[in-house]
């Protein structure tokens, strides 16, 4: 058998139950089902999931790495849960990341950067107008992972995989608002009419604006009220 053959047969491998159950516990977080610092039980996991206790469990410490789950020897295995200090520190994480990664993308690939993010902005519109409320967060999630994923900068990139999984279920919990939504909308359409004007500083700007934007409405969906934090 030729290597390219083995290596064909290896990618077309099916997940493992670990695969699957870190897929199916992670969206039960992040869409809500498992609310912020609710206890998960591994054997009710286990049974919902039609799996032993075992892959349930490996799924977990994944799902740990992942920062969307506490796991307290002796006190047992919970949904993260954030105070109002986290998330004002995820959004200034976010802040300088994305910024640094839109520079990046822009000068690896001014015309693919524009393209897709361009390509988002007609597939948000369209799920606003289609009212589809389980597009809309996935599509402001791919909208800010197209800038970090076409980053050259590899260290870029996993740096944001640290906060990422939080951010998607932080604004899961976010309330059905048009007026959010439109204001949400108006600011990545600004965003790439100053990228494709060549305005990568004003760009940067908005893009910072947009995601301070967000803190308020991160505190309110996880509970943990607003701050007046700088």
């Amino acid at each position: 058998m030729s290597k390219d053959a083995v290596l064909t047969r290896r990618l077309d491998r099916p997940k493992s139950l670990t695969d699957l159950a870190v897929e199916r516990i992670r969206a039960n977080i992040v869409e809500g089902t498992l609310g912020l610092g609710e206890q998960i039980s591994e054997a009710v996991l286990a049974l919902e999931l039609g799996i032993s206790k075992t892959p349930v469990r490996e799924a977990l410490l994944r799902l740990r790495a992942d920062g969307l789950v506490d796991i307290h020897p002796q006190r047992g295995t919970y949904v993260f849960r954030v105070s109002a200090d986290d998330v004002v520190q995820i959004c200034r994480f976010r802040e300088i990341l994305e910024a640094a990664a839109l520079a990046e993308a822009l000068a690896a690939d001014r015309k693919g950067l524009i393209a897709a993010l361009e390509q988002n902005l007609r597939a948000m519109k369209e799920a606003h107008r289609a009212a589809d409320a389980r597009a809309l967060p996935e599509l402001d999630a791919e909208f800010h992972g197209i800038i970090m994923q076409r980053s050259s900068n590899a260290y870029l990139r996993d740096a944001y995989r640290l906060i990422e999984h939080k951010i998607h279920a932080l604004r899961w919990r976010l309330p059905e608002n048009t007026e959010q939504i439109e204001h949400c909308q108006a600011n990545h359409a600004i965003i790439v009419k100053q990228i494709r004007e060549g305005k990568l500083g004003q760009a940067q700007t908005i893009l910072k604006r947009h995601i301070r934007d967000t803190q308020d409405a991160y505190l309110q969906a996880s509970g943990v009220g607003t701050t007046d934090a700088a």
